[in-house]
This record gives C-alpha cells, sequence and structure tokens, in this order.
C-alpha cells in the first residue's frame, strides 16, 4: 500500500467500482487504484452491467470511478440510474469527452446529490487518483454536516426555533481585491438543533419557504443582524452586512415595511446593508421584482443579484433592474484556473458587471489559483473558505481585530505566484 495516504475506513471497508468499455483502460484504472493503497476494487463494462455488480454485492462501492461514452448504458444514464436507486457513491469521471461535456456531467452529479471527487481524461493517473481520494474525507464530513436525518422535522419545529431564536446568522467575510481589506460580510442562516445537531440550511430554508415561514425567518435574522451591528459599532467596528432575501419576501409589501422599520429603529444606516436576491425570484414575476428592488434602493440600501449564471437572465432584463452588485455563482470559480470554457464564462461575467457599473462578487474561492484568476480577471470582491468560513458575530469579533491582517497576506501570495 502506498503509504503517502491514509484511506477513509469507508473506502477500505466498501471498495471501488471501475466502469469502463474498455479492458486495457480499465486494466489501467484497476492497477492505478492498487497503487495508491485500494484492495476491494470490481470492474464493470458498461451501466447495465455496473448495475447488476452492484446488486449483487452486500455492501455497495463507496466509489465509483466511470467512463462517460460506453456502449449499452453509458456513464450519464448509470448516474441517473443511481441516483433513482437512493445510492449516491462518491465519483470520480474517468474520460475521453471533451472538458465541457464533461464540466456537464460534472452539474448533472452535483444537482444529484452525489459527491464529486474529480474528472480527468484518460488515463487516470496515480497523482490524480491520489489527490482524489484525498478529498473523500473532507467531501463525506461535509455530507454528514449538511444532511443529518432529520426526517422529523416539522414546520411546528421549525417555527418553534425560529421563535427561539435558534437558528442565528453566521457571518462570512467579502473580501475587496482593490485594496485586500475587507468589504463587508454575508450573514448565513445557521441552525444547531438540540435533536439532530447542526442542520444544513438546504433543509430548513425550503421547509420554511413551503410552509410561510421564510418571512418569519428573515426578520428573526435580520434583528439579530441588526442587534450584531450596534454591537460591532459601539466596539468601533463598522461593516457593511449582506442578508438574503427570497421571492416571498419580495412580493410582500408589509414584510417590506417591517424590515424598513426595524431597521430604522436599529439607527443602522441602509447603506451598510446589502440585499442579496436570487436570479429566480427576480425574473419569475419581473414587475413585481422591479417594484421591489427599486423600493430598496430608493431607501438606500444596496441590491446585489445572487448565484448569477444559475439561471436565465439576459443583459436586458439585468440592465432594467437597479442593482448594486454581481455576485457570480461559485460553480463558475472553482475549476475555472484549469478549464477554459468556465475561465471565459467568469471572464465574460466580471466584464458585463464592469460594463453595467456593478459591483461583481466571486463567492466560494477556496484556492490560491482561483484567487489569483480573479486578480487577473479584475473582479472587485470575492469570499470564500480560503479566507475564511462563515463564524457566530463573537468569532467575527475576533477575526477582524486579530485575523484580518492575514487577508493581505494571503492576496499577495496568490498575485505573486
Amino acid at each position: 500500500m502506498n503509504k503517502d495516504i491514509r484511506l477513509n475506513p469507508i473506502i477500505e471497508q466498501q471498495g471501488v467500482l471501475v466502469v469502463d468499455d474498455s479492458p486495457l483502460q480499465r486494466k489501467s484504472t484497476v492497477l492505478a487504484l492498487q497503487r495508491v493503497g485500494i484492495d476491494i476494487i470490481c470492474e464493470a463494462g458498461d451501466g447495465r452491467e455496473a448495475l447488476a455488480v452492484i446488486d449483487q454485492l452486500l455492501v455497495p462501492p463507496a466509489i465509483v470511478v466511470v467512463d462517460l461514452d460506453m456502449p449499452g448504458m453509458d456513464g450519464i444514464e448509470l448516474i441517473q440510474q443511481l441516483a433513482a436507486k437512493n445510492y449516491r457513491p462518491a465519483i470520480i469521471i474517468g474520460s475521453g469527452a471533451d472538458v465541457i461535456l464533461i464540466g456537464a456531467v460534472e452539474t448533472i452529479i452535483v444537482e444529484l446529490n452525489m459527491p464529486l471527487l474529480g474528472s480527468m481524461k484518460k488515463p487516470l493517473t496515480d497523482v490524480f487518483l491520489r489527490d482524489a481520494l484525498g478529498r473523500f474525507q473532507q467531501t463525506m464530513q461535509r455530507k454528514s454536516e449538511a444532511f443529518p436525518d432529520v426526517s422529523d422535522l416539522t414546520p411546528a419545529r421549525l417555527q418553534q426555533a425560529i421563535a427561539n431564536g435558534e437558528i442565528v446568522p453566521h457571518y462570512q467575510p467579502k473580501i475587496s481585491l482593490r485594496n485586500n481589506s475587507l468589504a463587508g460580510v454575508e450573514a448565513l442562516a445557521r441552525w444547531t438543533c438540540a435533536d439532530w445537531g447542526v442542520i444544513s440550511p438546504a433543509r430548513f430554508i425550503p421547509l420554511a419557504e413551503r410552509y410561510e415561514l421564510i418571512n418569519a425567518l428573515t426578520l428573526s435574522i435580520l434583528d439579530s443582524v441588526l442587534r450584531d451591528m450596534q454591537g460591532w459599532k459601539q466596539g468601533g467596528i463598522d461593516v457593511a452586512v449582506s442578508i438574503n432575501l427570497s421571492a416571498r419576501a419580495l412580493s410582500d409589501r408589509h414584510f417590506c415595511e417591517q424590515m424598513f422599520e426595524s431597521i430604522s429603529a436599529a439607527e443602522v444606516d441602509s447603506a451598510a446593508i446589502v440585499f442579496e436576491i436570487t436570479e429566480s425570484a427576480l425574473f419569475s414575476d419581473m414587475v413585481t421584482a422591479l417594484a421591489a428592488v427599486s423600493r430598496l434602493r430608493l431607501k438606500g440600501f444596496g441590491v446585489s443579484l445572487d448565484d448569477y449564471g444559475t439561471g436565465f437572465s439576459s443583459v436586458q432584463q439585468l440592465s432594467r433592474i437597479p442593482f448594486t452588485e454581481l455576485k457570480i455563482d461559485r460553480t463558475f470559480v472553482s475549476g475555472a484556473p484549469r478549464r477554459d470554457h468556465l475561465r471565459t464564462i467568469l471572464h465574460s461575467s466580471i466584464e458585463m458587471g464592469r460594463r453595467l457599473g456593478l459591483r461583481t462578487v466571486a463567492e466560494g474561492v477556496e484556492t490560491l489559483a482561483e484567487l489569483r484568476l480573479l486578480q487577473q480577471l479584475g473582479c472587485d470582491e470575492v469570499q470564500g473558505f480560503l479566507f475564511a468560513r462563515p463564524m457566530p458575530s463573537e468569532d467575527l469579533s475576533a477575526w477582524l481585530l486579530h485575523d484580518q491582517a492575514s487577508v493581505a497576506t494571503i492576496c499577495q501570495l496568490a498575485s505573486s505566484n
């Protein structure tokens, strides 16, 4: 076994399934897996054979290495069939397809909530596989944190959590690439429950939307943000905060008035708050969206188009709504340094934001290579794990006092390489 990598026990116990119609390529992948320490390896020549192999195993493989272009059942259909069976192994793509097609399949995998460890044109190298297997631990940890068993979570329990203030804002710094310093923070709803532990927003936000609790949740988060901003100001810290707004909130004039009253009563400057609104929320009802965003701008708030690139907005639509910020989705940031088509999309998004007079913010920045590319493309601001994870208010105060200096160092490291 290769001593350079410590395999996750799940991989050691459940092994890997290699699916490829070429016996030569399949053998090459198996040998590479053995060299990095995998002992349990199954093989299949196409999707149908892979499903048959999985059905025969007492314990399904932890990882599936899959080719895309195969006769019979191709790799894309296999991935869909696995998800339909509610079996979601970690996926490694090894294919001779072009990078744009591979990128599309990666999106499918992510949307199906299947862990993606990496993709590479065949043949797969030892170095690539070692890196992919090394990501398994982090991927599984994120998955367990994001998706605990909350099958007993009810609207009544969520309503109770909102009323009791169990769901609180955590703050992730936004970094200006103009001066390598803090530009603001984004408030992200976080729920640590006594029954289930940390519950991902991906679980409770849709529930709040479905049962008309989203406005109450947003007001609760806003009240906490306003208290935190007052506390920071008393400590000499003046920082802008971004807050997410749902489509339902946009269409409710009474709700907007409640927000305005809360902010006014807290004596917080409206210019210090940016409301983030997704493309889908905006363009499902253009008239309502235009009126709501215009009212926010009249009150002096900033308005950000969140998750830009995941919807179908046109330049004409963007030009009609008075945004102040364009927030580029992390799916276009991750992998852009090594993929030409993603880099092109990223570049065009930043350039369009500049031409429309909008501040551009890239989210999900996790590596120096991604930061370096964004610096080169002229992006205004970034946020992501490279600088800091979302943190409670008290931790943010400590970060601002002691760790903020590291921001300039990270930015300088990126630009000098």
